[in-house]
């Protein structure tokens, strides 16, 4: 059952925009709520079970789960038919249909559903951070400038199931790269609030959605009760190429849901290969130096006018993790070591196996050298770690998207 003032409200997406989060009141019904906690209590206790039976010995009797600072549930691994609403949740009108109509886009998809639960050890603060690792994605202010032009393609939820003060922001910051003075208090220390910083007060049932690239804070993980869902979707059809491109889950857990959840989560996977279908002809134009298939397969990735580089430099990450991959020499590696290995390159199994088997080890290596130029200007002079941002130490350039590089200069470096 949707909630009226919710699922038919007025969405503020300006609000968004200008303040990188937007605060929804009320999100979940009482009765739905109830329903929601027992479910998650019964796959907490199942998931603590089979991380105390596969603890590793230097962990504690409860293993994994015992020693985390924020233990997750992963909802596709851990449902069952009793909790399965728990999946069902993150395709109604108040999460999914909230999240295409604030994006804009043609059609959207689930990328993880989670439980972010209370530890059973007093872990304290995390550090400030945006979800941005300059190693994985297009350099900060790339990716600022195509969500300001063309708005987001990728939101996150927390949504409350107790009230929870944990999540801290800075209002506006997803707009900008790190002040000094933010970069002076993330240096001396990150772990306490930042000047302009503020706790996002959610009580039960209330949810906040936002946009990674903000700057937010995990401000004390307590054993004080927390189950906050904690839900992503990105954007197909967008005028760029989604800054989360990925998904955590695979195809074949679906199959054990009720017929119109399943139909969902198969356009969602038809959606999923649908994109790596392109990015494969991309790659394929690229080795064969196909100039024009380059282009129109970039045209339909990124359709806007604006910002084609910031997709391109995507792109190159893609690349470079196919050549690490393909130079792992797995073939001879008993299976689940194979998807371990794979699983460390890319969150879904199913679509790096799909992309990189289309290619031969000869072909990646000529795709990554098209890319080589590019790549070494994203690059600084030394290695540095950037306060703020993910992934430690790097060279690549945090902020700044190259100079006076545009498409047509990437494809007369090939």
């Amino acid at each position: 059952m949707e909630h009226p003032s919710i699922a038919h409200t007025r969405l503020d997406q300006q609000q968004l925009l200008d303040n990188g989060y937007l605060v929804l009141r009320n999100l979940i019904v009482p009765s739905q709520l109830e329903h929601l906690r027992r479910s998650i209590e019964t796959m907490v206790e199942q998931r603590k079970t089979l991380s105390a039976a596969n603890r590793q010995p230097n962990e504690p009797p409860g293993g994994a789960w015992e020693v985390s600072a924020q233990p997750r549930l992963k909802f596709e691994e851990d449902f069952d038919e009793a909790t399965v609403n728990t999946i069902e949740f993150c395709l109604q009108e108040n999460t999914l249909g909230i999240s295409q109509r604030l994006m804009g886009a043609p059609e959207t998809a689930v990328t993880y559903m989670a439980c972010l639960c209370s530890p059973m050890h007093d872990h304290g603060p995390a550090g400030w951070h945006r979800d941005v690792a300059p190693a994985q994605l297009a350099p900060l202010r790339g990716l600022q400038m195509n969500t300001l032009t063309y708005g987001p393609t990728y939101l996150q939820w927390n949504i409350a199931l107790y009230d929870d003060s944990v999540f801290w922001v800075v209002p506006g910051s997803h707009r900008r790269v790190t002040t000094e003075a933010e970069n002076g208090q993330l240096s001396d220390n990150p772990r306490v609030p930042l000047p302009g910083g503020t706790p996002v007060e959610l009580q039960a049932g209330d949810g906040v959605v936002y946009t990674h690239l903000l700057l937010h804070w995990g401000s004390n993980y307590s054993t004080t009760l927390r189950r906050t869902i904690h839900v992503g979707y990105r954007a197909f059809g967008a005028q760029w190429f989604s800054v989360v491109h990925w998904r955590h889950w695979e195809p074949m857990f679906f199959h054990r849901l009720s017929s119109p959840a399943r139909q969902k989560f198969e356009m969602f996977n038809h959606l999923f290969e649908g994109e790596f279908d392109l990015i494969a002809s991309i790659f394929r134009a690229m080795i064969d130096r196909d100039n024009e298939a380059f282009e129109v397969g970039l045209r339909r990735l990124h359709p806007g006018e604006k910002g084609w580089m910031v997709s391109v430099v995507m792109l190159s990450k893609l690349a470079f993790k196919m050549q690490r991959f393909t130079h792992l020499a797995t073939e001879n590696l008993p299976p689940d070591e194979r998807i371990r290995r794979l699983s460390e390159q890319w969150p879904s199994v199913h679509d790096f196996d799909r992309l990189v088997g289309r290619f031969s080890s000869s072909d990646v290596d000529q795709l990554c050298q098209r890319f080589r130029t590019l790549d070494e200007k994203l690059k600084l002079n030394t290695m540095q770690e950037v306060v703020g941002l993910q992934g430690g130490e790097t060279q690549y350039n945090p902020h700044n998207m190259p100079a006076d590089f545009e498409v047509d200069d990437f494809i007369a470096s090939w």
